[in-house]
């Protein structure tokens, strides 16, 4: 979308087409996007995806659009373009409202993207958090910016064990998480997709190019066994830093009387989680196996939807 955002209505409208159903009455969005670099700033954000939402709808024949905020309430265009923290990034919200109503009333969701990872604390049904806007959640460790495909190695990594040495890694966005997902086989080859950090395909001679490009060498210089130990270790940084998270939310879950959570996981980065967590915690629900693979990898909008079902009688319109 940062790309080509004046294309997002027709993209919206075309997915919608696609559809085999075609009788959808009402549109319900909840959205993440608004920090696009194509946007100044959020409040240009919320307002044009909201625009291009309804631009679209109107296309597909939809007459009713309403937009999720972090209140729990539905609200119209007009309403979201005068709520733009509650609007802005909502998912997390959505996803959690509808996990501790419909699926697990005590628990941990662990909701990891292509971005980012939300870390959500849920007790007796309701969201354990006073934090709304990005910032917050940051600062409450809530969300980490870490995801499965786009976090930039070097974020991760200030050096690795090369060869018994320890060798720093190049700041620079050479290589991503997804190429050592793809060298470990979290990630399957998709040779046709060139949305990488070097425009090159997602297979695993590019994907090795680019991790040996991190310590300045080339893949000819590098041998399988030692890129597969390079990825591991970039795969080890990265749950240690979802291990410091989920510490904090434990303690969270703790302070409410919840001491042994449900891990919900959810998205399609899964593996970025350690098994020492999933293991310690004894309960783990993968919302793949609840919703399917596809619903699952995009839940927040499976989640907006049922809410719009359920909270029809505090929807403002």
């Amino acid at each position: 979308m940062w790309r080509h955002p004046e294309r997002l209505a027709n993209q919206l409208a075309n997915d919608w087409q696609s559809f085999e159903r075609h009788d959808i009455e009402t549109l319900a969005v909840t959205m993440t996007g608004e920090l696009a670099d194509c946007f100044a700033d959020r409040r240009e954000g919320v307002d044009h995806i909201a625009t291009h939402a309804v631009q679209a709808a109107k296309r597909c024949g939809i007459g009713r659009v309403v937009f999720y905020s972090t209140s729990g309430r539905l609200l119209n265009a007009r309403q979201a373009s005068r709520d733009i923290q509650g609007v802005a990034a909502a998912n997390w919200h959505a996803l959690a409202s509808a996990v501790g109503q419909w699926i697990v009333s005590d628990a941990i969701l662990i909701d990891i993207g292509s971005t980012t990872t939300d870390v959500i604390s849920i007790a007796d049904g309701r969201i354990i958090t006073a934090s709304r806007t990005d910032h917050q959640r940051l600062a409450d460790r809530s969300l980490l910016y870490l995801g499965c495909r786009r976090t930039p190695i070097c974020s991760l990594l200030d050096e690795i064990n090369w060869r018994g040495k320890k060798v720093p890694l190049m700041r620079e966005v050479f290589a991503t998480i997804d190429d050592a997902r793809l060298i470990a086989g979290f990630q399957p080859a998709v040779a046709n997709d060139c949305e990488t950090a070097d425009g090159r395909p997602r297979d695993l001679p590019s994907a090795s190019r680019r991790l040996a490009r991190m310590i300045g060498l080339d893949i000819d210089e590098c041998s399988p066994a030692e890129l597969s130990d390079f990825a591991a270790q970039i795969l080890a940084a990265a749950g240690q830093h979802l291990h410091l998270a989920l510490r904090v939310t434990r303690q969270r879950l703790a302070d409410h009387g919840v001491a042994d959570p449900t891990f919900v996981l959810s998205g399609h980065g899964q593996e970025l989680l350690p098994r020492s967590e999933t293991d310690r915690s004894g309960h783990t629900l993968d919302l793949r196996q609840v919703l399917g693979a596809e619903i699952s990898r995009c839940a927040p909008a499976w989640a907006v939807a049922r809410l719009a079902d359920g909270i029809g009688s505090r929807t403002t319109v």
